[in-house]
């Protein structure tokens, strides 16, 4: 089976700045296991599930957060998520400079949104607060991006 680079073809398109999740608890081998039948789409009932880039089922956090209730792990049928993971997936939220809190503007929009208490603010000098991200405790279910007004926070891989 071929292997598929969502990077280079992202890149290829166009959309190098998109970057696609895959769904939780996807095991290494996603792309030759994953047979694109959408039952993990249907069985989401945060409706985060979404069809991305080669019909491969990603997670779209604009539309709001993983619950990680399992559901999409029940509807597959062919191996692709694995429930026995440690961990649904590594992704850790990242507040970029951009963000207006740290432009001076108060927003706390993505602290109270995070339900794990993973994002505070820290004061700084002239009463300003910046966002800090906690990675211990951030289980990267992207609660936070919705709600960020100016859309600055990604969720990424942990080193």
């Amino acid at each position: 089976m071929t292997t598929i680079n969502t990077a280079r073809r992202a890149f290829l398109r166009g959309g190098a700045d998109r970057v696609e999740h895959r769904v939780p608890w996807a095991v290494a081998a996603f792309t030759e296991v994953c047979r694109r039948c959408d039952d993990c789409i249907k069985a989401c009932k945060e409706s985060v599930l979404v069809v991305g880039d080669g019909g491969f089922p990603t997670v779209d956090f604009s539309r709001g957060a993983c619950t990680f209730c399992a559901d999409c792990v029940g509807a597959c049928e062919h191996g692709a998520l694995d429930p026995g993971l440690a961990q649904p997936w590594s992704l850790k939220a990242h507040v970029a400079e951009s963000c207006l809190s740290m432009r001076g503007i108060t927003c706390r929009a993505c602290g109270d949104a995070c339900t794990a208490r993973a994002i505070r603010f820290q004061l700084q000098t002239g009463g300003r607060a910046v966002p800090v991200v906690n990675e211990s405790i951030c289980n990267g279910c992207g609660s936070c991006i919705a709600t960020c007004p100016i859309q600055v926070i990604q969720l990424e891989e942990a080193a």
